[in-house]
């Protein structure tokens, strides 16, 4: 069991370009906020995830004020929880090579790996925590959550960013297929703090099946608190999110725990297709005012 506390909540989902090279959806301050350093190696992936936790759309980040050239150094640790991270930029930089006739090596792409998004994240924040990028599949958010409360159980970090994700290049549509051919791609990514407190706790549980999954690929529902007598006062019907993208089940799971009375419970569960299975259970232990914002 881990205690922490939530902070603000972002969602930035610039789509319906799920698939395409080019987002039009994204925000208009975009390069403002972010500026263009780098910009050779960087998808919309990873511009998203900087103009979140550079506090894009009018929100200031709750952190220590940076800039460019001198950003505060800070013990926060980035969790990056996303199935396909930066490929576009990988499948954009490989699709020119071929186009050139060229044979594919790493000199052509040295900054554009599939976890380079943590990295700009880290250098423009100053965080000098644990640097992660989480990859399991549909177990994405529930596995990048525990990473980053872990961090803060070990007194590694005092804060933890979590960004969770995905902005589809279209070879990732047709990867996503192949595992659920059912499943949408929607693009988006959502943003959270989460830090050192007693607000809540949190609890895991993992586990696998022998029968392939059939159904929502994660599902979000609120229990109420139990009574004297050990029943329970409420227990609504799960949200299902079919979708690929786990950002919009974790926006709407973080969502609710925000909106938790004392003694409530947030559940999400994350179903892979191949009977994989994780869920994390969020209990308020006291009233929490802070709210998020959406983009």
């Amino acid at each position: 069991m881990f205690e922490f506390t939530l902070g603000p909540v972002a969602l930035c989902a610039p789509g319906p370009a799920a698939g395409q090279d080019e987002h039009e959806g994204l925000p208009p301050d975009l390069h403002e906020v972010i500026g263009t350093a780098g910009d050779k190696f960087r998808d919309a992936f990873t511009r998203i995830c900087l103009y979140l936790v550079l506090g894009g759309g009018g929100e200031a980040p709750s952190e220590p004020e940076r800039t460019d050239e001198a950003p505060a150094r800070t013990d926060d640790t980035i969790v990056i929880g996303t199935e396909y991270g930066n490929t576009a930029a990988l499948a954009g930089l490989q699709r020119a090579a071929a186009e050139k006739g060229r044979l594919l090596s790493a000199q052509y792409f040295p900054n554009a790996t599939s976890s380079s998004a943590s990295a700009f994240v880290n250098i423009r924040t100053g965080a000098t925590g644990r640097s992660m990028t989480i990859n399991a599949g549909t177990l994405t958010p529930v596995v990048a959550l525990w990473q980053a409360l872990s961090t803060l159980h070990q007194e590694r970090s005092d804060v933890g960013r979590l960004l969770i994700g995905d902005v589809y290049a279209p070879e990732a549509v047709a990867d996503a297929a192949l595992d659920a051919p059912d499943a949408t791609c929607r693009d988006g990514v959502t943003h959270a703090f989460v830090r050192k407190g007693a607000d809540l706790t949190a609890e895991f549980a993992f586990g696998a099946a022998d029968e392939p999954h059939e159904g929502a690929l994660r599902t979000v529902r609120r229990i109420g608190a139990t009574d004297t007598d050990g029943a329970t006062a409420t227990d609504t019907s799960p949200l299902a999110f079919e979708e690929r993208n786990s950002a919009f089940a974790t926006r709407a799971f973080l969502d609710l725990v925000h909106s938790l009375a004392p003694a409530e419970r947030a559940v999400l569960e994350c179903h892979a297709p191949d009977g994989r299975h994780a869920t994390v259970t969020v209990t308020r232990q006291q009233a929490n005012s802070t709210s998020g914002r959406s983009l």
